[in-house]
């Protein structure tokens, strides 16, 4: 690998541009929920706990990284998952509050074309995600793989107790069951800053 560093600044998004942070459009993001770039090897609820406390780790960001002069890695998304418990940083020992997943495609693959995506906004509104192209549900808090689904409304995904019990105490415990409110909560996806809020107060 060649060296040098490549410095990132993050910006707020324009509302009018949330198409970007659509996975068609490879985004490299802070916060919000992730924009998978495939459907396969998803990580589950298990993977994403941390070793040390065991509660669900948070999206943190995502960066856009193909390896060029690879077949394999015409796409290359890193996504980087971190706890929220401040005590956590502090313990040593293997299995830390930080994991890295890697998803990678090559050019020809069967979730988008092979030409760069139109640099325009795709036409309709943008419904929020709430499942992936092959039928399978996502996190409404998260984004992340959601096995687990409201017992009341039967529609609502989640990872895991800990997060239907975060998004129950945010809104869904009034809008259940009603239309358009499958996909994600009202308050929408917890940003970054929002998430680790309680973390950076504790350091």
């Amino acid at each position: 690998m060649a060296g040098g560093v490549e410095l990132g600044f993050a910006a707020a998004a324009d509302p009018e541009d949330a198409w970007r942070l659509r996975s068609a459009y490879f985004p490299s993001k802070l916060g919000g929920r992730p924009a998978w770039l495939g459907e396969d090897g998803l990580p589950g609820p298990g993977a994403l706990r941390c070793a040390r406390c065991q509660q669900p780790r948070a999206f943190l960001l995502q960066l856009y990284a193909p390896l060029p002069g690879r077949h394999d890695t015409f796409h290359r998304s890193l996504f980087v998952f971190a706890c929220r418990g401040a005590a956590c940083y502090r313990l040593p020992g293997p299995g830390g509050p930080l994991c890295v997943f890697r998803s990678q495609l090559p050019r020809r693959n069967r979730f988008y074309p092979e030409e760069p995506p139109p640099e325009e906004p795709p036409p309709g509104p943008v419904a929020p995600p709430g499942r992936l192209r092959s039928g399978v549900r996502l996190c409404r808090v998260c984004g992340c793989l959601g096995p687990r689904a409201c017992g009341r409304c039967h529609r609502a995904a989640y990872c895991g107790t800990e997060h239907q019990a975060l998004d129950w105490l945010r809104g869904h415990r009034h809008t259940c069951g009603q239309a358009g409110d499958a996909g994600g909560s009202p308050a929408g996806p917890l940003p970054g800053g929002l998430v680790f809020k309680v973390f950076d107060s504790a350091m």
